[in-house]
């Protein structure tokens, strides 16, 4: 395998931590056996924040366990039946996982044997942006020939056969549809966005917990309204959809909230209801902080009067701060309140001391 391209060293590479985890796995060897994988090559060719640094190896991950042992780096088996072991150097965690091909699958869960093969690993991967390795001397490497072109086409492409990838892991619907609200440009694929609508009964089969993960997700990045367009037009997440639910106000919303609220954005999603939101219960695990949170909202919608600054400081007693944040930015969304009363109660919401009595 061959670099297709480099990138500057990045100062995630750089770092001493990162260094103490990399130099043992490629000690002594004249090929790489561990590179640098996925999310943190992928935006480090877009330029954009990296977050965690994942690393893919040759080696298994009993072997990784007992390299990182002998250059004094703690290991914590946190998915080692998949073949990912998780080494915490200086309190920073680095998930390792081990080359593999899938035996079987069921559309939630895989089983998987162990590679020694980049390209064997990187085919069993979801979408060709996701498989670019990269070396610590910035070597970037494409193992399906694709993944570069893709990214910077803003091509949202599975590996191989789009229909098999999400028969593999029905996740992987909800995941293209994030993955094109983060980084697609235009109308997203044509062959993937058939496969996710033939198979979107199938979602309702995963885990509550990975729906609602990946589901916070989309509603969570920046712009999410015309995504979500995509979702409701194509019949994906059909039980979500209620016909009271405006997309101009949650893009109002995501444009002038004063700070980012998820409360707030899945308020407006299921149609200003809280109602609609516990009905979700079959799909959606809502912790009981943001049921909280929801609540507070839903009051603050109905009953709070923000017609004066006492109206305000009334509000934000008795519902807190962050359900008067959110609900100020609905209103104004739907008219109820100007931008400038906005501009002026966002002082008043951000400063004023709340009161509280003993």
């Amino acid at each position: 395998m061959k670099p297709v391209t480099t990138i500057p060293v990045q100062d995630w590479m750089k770092m001493p931590e990162t260094k103490a985890v990399m130099g043992p796995l490629n000690k002594n060897s004249d090929e790489p056996m561990a590179l640098f994988v996925g999310g943190c090559i992928r935006n480090a060719l877009l330029g954009i924040d990296v977050g965690d640094i994942d690393i893919a190896t040759k080696f298994t991950p009993q072997q990784v366990v007992d390299i990182m042992g002998k250059s004094g780096i703690k290991t914590v088996p946190t998915g080692i039946e998949h073949g990912t072991v998780t080494a915490v150097s200086n309190h920073k965690p680095y998930e390792i996982t081990t080359l593999r091909r899938d035996v079987k699958t069921d559309g939630r869960r895989a089983v998987v044997a162990f590679s020694d093969s980049w390209e064997e690993d990187a085919y069993r991967r979801d979408f060709t942006m996701n498989t670019l390795l990269a070396d610590d001397a910035g070597n970037v490497y494409d193992p399906t020939g694709q993944g570069v072109s893709d990214l910077k086409a803003g091509r949202v492409v599975f590996v191989g056969d789009a229909a098999e990838r999400i028969a593999e892991d029905v996740l992987r619907i909800l995941r293209f549809f994030r993955f094109h609200a983060l980084y697609g440009k235009g109308a997203p694929d044509e062959a993937a966005l058939a496969a996710c609508c033939d198979q979107a009964d199938k979602i309702s089969t995963l885990s509550r917990e990975r729906i609602t993960q990946e589901f916070f997700k989309i509603l969570s990045v920046t712009h999410p309204v015309d995504n979500l367009g995509i979702i409701f037009k194509n019949g994906i997440l059909k039980e979500f959809h209620y016909p009271d639910y405006n997309p101009d106000l949650l893009s109002f919303f995501c444009d002038h909230a004063f700070e980012f609220s998820l409360a707030g954005r899945l308020f407006i999603f299921f149609a200003q209801s809280v109602d609609n939101i516990k009905t979700q219960d079959k799909m959606l695990i809502i912790p009981k902080a943001l049921v909280r949170e929801l609540e507070a909202i839903e009051r603050a919608y109905m009953k709070a009067l923000f017609d004066t600054e006492a109206g305000v400081k009334t509000a934000l007693y008795r519902y807190g701060r962050a359900a008067v944040k959110a609900v100020l930015v609905i209103k104004a969304g739907q008219g109820a309140l100007d931008k400038s009363a906005l501009a002026a109660y966002r002082d008043i919401t951000e400063n004023w001391d709340i009161p509280v009595f003993r």
